[in-house]
């Protein structure tokens, strides 16, 4: 079965069939194959200090959405432990948003919250974890929670657009490629492309009303945080580097 939205298998909506349900999310497994994912521009200046953030385009309507860099090449994920944690303090809202999700059609006023059937980390007889319904059917505490979570998550996805399209209209973006060497592994070396940033120079070369303007709307500090967050590819090729190291001995 082909993943949906990148790491769910089967999103439906909740219902009356889930009233025995539990939720227990005991690891981060389900990105061990994710070498980025999805960040809202509201955790860009947090995911700065741990991630590198670059700009890519969505397949689907060709517009830029912002990643969180977490490994080299495809299907590599480098900061997953052996207990497939994360090691980093922040953890992307994609990530803690599993297994719900906010469903729907774009042109409907209504959005269901629904949930990954096949995750195992749902529990059918409410075995494990926290509960999503009371035995009365009231929506749990937890749930109540999950709701407002993804709720919120939704809203800053449509600000997140805001923003990028803000940095296309004034062509800030421009497409960018790392060439990497590890030393006496030149079979390991890697040309990683198909990532945008900002150009430095495209930048200060804008208008001072349009410099107000961003500066006004907190978009300056998203783009210098994610320029320097850049610097933290070295932190990635370390990581790889020990990973071949490993492999080699």
């Amino acid at each position: 079965m082909s993943k949906q939205l990148m790491i769910y298998d089967n999103i439906q909506p909740l219902s009356d069939k889930h009233a025995k349900w539990s939720v227990d999310v005991e690891n981060y497994g389900f990105v061990e194959r994710l070498n980025s994912v999805p960040l809202l521009a509201s955790e860009i200046v947090f995911a700065a200090t741990e991630f590198p953030i670059v700009f890519s385009t969505t397949a689907a309507e060709n517009d830029f959405i912002p990643l969180a860099v977490m490994g080299l090449k495809d299907s590599q994920n480098l900061l997953l432990n052996d207990a497939k944690k994360i090691n980093t303090r922040y953890i992307p809202a994609f990530i803690r948003r599993y297994p719900f999700v906010l469903g729907g059609s774009k042109e409907s006023d209504v959005m269901a919250l629904c949930i990954d059937e096949d995750s195992k980390f749902c529990m059918h007889d409410g075995s494990k974890g926290v509960r999503l319904f009371e035995d009365n059917g009231e929506h749990s505490v937890y749930l109540k929670e999950v709701l407002e979570f993804v709720r919120d998550y939704q809203y800053r996805a449509e600000m997140t657009k805001v923003f990028c399209k803000c940095l296309t209209e004034l062509d800030l973006l421009e497409p960018m490629q790392a060439n990497i060497s590890f030393k006496n592994n030149e079979a390991a070396n890697l040309n990683v492309t198909g990532f945008f940033v900002v150009n430095r120079e495209k930048l200060k070369a804008l208008s001072d009303a349009n410099l107000l303007d961003l500066f006004k709307k907190d978009g300056l500090e998203l783009i210098y945080a994610h320029l320097q967050s850049l610097s933290n590819f070295n932190r990635l090729i370390d990581l790889m580097a020990k990973q071949l190291e490993v492999a080699k001995a």
